[in-house]
């Protein structure tokens, strides 16, 4: 199955899960099952774990910190106390033992004696008896209430469960929205103005397979070797130093790139907050990879991890996809400023 395939299937199951819940009163364990395929179908391995135990119950010494990302539906259910102690009663069981109270609370009618006894004794045994029943009573009362209590705290944490997964569902559809509108505007940019950045992203995307230490440090190299490209395309190297905006001069040779894009930058975009986001963002990119290079140049390996390289990676990414819509927008300006002067000259 697809991911994309796999996720939409998880839409509708968490969609399904929360109706039933809402809308029926089913059976609990219908309920665990659901919660468990949206589980599976997630690969959340902690929420798997934690919904076999609602159904099967706890074992004794359980590790809760086991439960990783659900071990907060378990504190919010109530199945663990302020002693630190926990309820090891399956979440069916529970259901069972609820009905079983519920049944007996509504159908115990302690009789108390009828008629004037003529014997003190049997009157004292059967007003004994009544008050044992009384107290029998309220102790059913108290074990019902306490678990229907607990009963309806674990069901609303298998509620949130699906709501929280649904809503991070809906947030990832935008995301993927977003990086889709993102990556068009990265191959359109690449394709036209900068052909010579693709074997780049190649590269980059050969390495991170790997996924060892040294290849991620070859890709983050690739990855500075990417935005060289892409200076070289928007703002090609001069022996002429460029002045900035501050009346700073800066060298924009061959090895320059940051200064190189950082011109770009400013001879394109007018709005100041914008353009200093655009070019911190850069600094920091660019001090991580030129870091990386210098090490690798002194022959020292660059202990990095795969997280973090994926991460500089993306925030490479995200930048070149800045670059592209701001030569995009310059271009299609050029492109209406020219339709215009056809226009006056008809």
């Amino acid at each position: 199955m697809k991911p994309s395939s796999r996720l939409n299937e998880a839409r509708e199951v968490a969609n399904q899960l929360l109706n039933c819940m809402e809308m029926q009163d089913l059976p609990v364990d219908r309920y665990l099952l659901q919660a468990k395929r949206l589980a599976r179908l997630l690969r959340d391995s902690d929420a798997q774990t934690w919904l076999d135990l609602e159904s099967r119950g706890y074992p004794n010494n359980f590790i809760f910190s086991s439960l990783g990302n659900c071990l907060h539906y378990v504190h919010a259910s109530g199945r663990i106390t302020d002693e630190s102690k926990y309820y090891l009663t399956s979440l069916p069981r529970l259901e069972a033992e609820c009905a079983t109270d519920k049944h007996r609370v509504e159908n115990t009618t302690p009789k108390a004696s009828t008629g004037t006894a003529e014997n003190y004794l049997v009157a004292g045994a059967t007003t004994k008896m009544y008050q044992d029943q009384i107290a029998a009573l309220n102790t059913i009362k108290s074990s019902y209430l306490k678990n229907i209590a607990l009963f309806a705290g674990l069901k609303a944490a298998i509620h949130s469960y699906a709501t929280d997964t649904l809503i991070s569902l809906e947030f990832g559809d935008v995301a993927e929205s977003i990086f889709d509108q993102l990556r068009y505007d990265v191959d359109t940019f690449v394709r036209s103005r900068s052909p010579k950045a693709a074997e780049k992203l190649v590269a980059i995307s050969e390495r991170m397979a790997e996924g060892n230490p040294e290849a991620c440090a070859e890709a983050l190299t690739s990855c500075r070797r990417l935005l060289m490209t892409i200076a070289d395309s928007v703002s090609p190297p001069s022996e002429i130093d460029w002045t900035d905006r501050s009346g700073k001069k800066r060298k924009v040779g061959a090895g320059d790139y940051k200064n190189r894009l950082i011109a770009f930058i400013e001879s394109k975009i007018v709005s100041d907050g914008t353009r200093s986001l655009l070019e911190n963002d850069l600094e920091h990119l660019c001090s991580r990879l030129d870091a990386i290079y210098d090490k690798s140049c002194k022959g020292v390996h660059a202990e990095i991890t795969f997280e973090e390289s994926r991460l500089t990676i993306v925030q490479a990414y995200i930048f070149i996809g800045e670059v592209a819509r701001v030569d995009t927008r310059e271009d299609q300006q050029g492109d209406r400023g020219v339709r215009e002067k056809e226009g006056e000259a008809e």
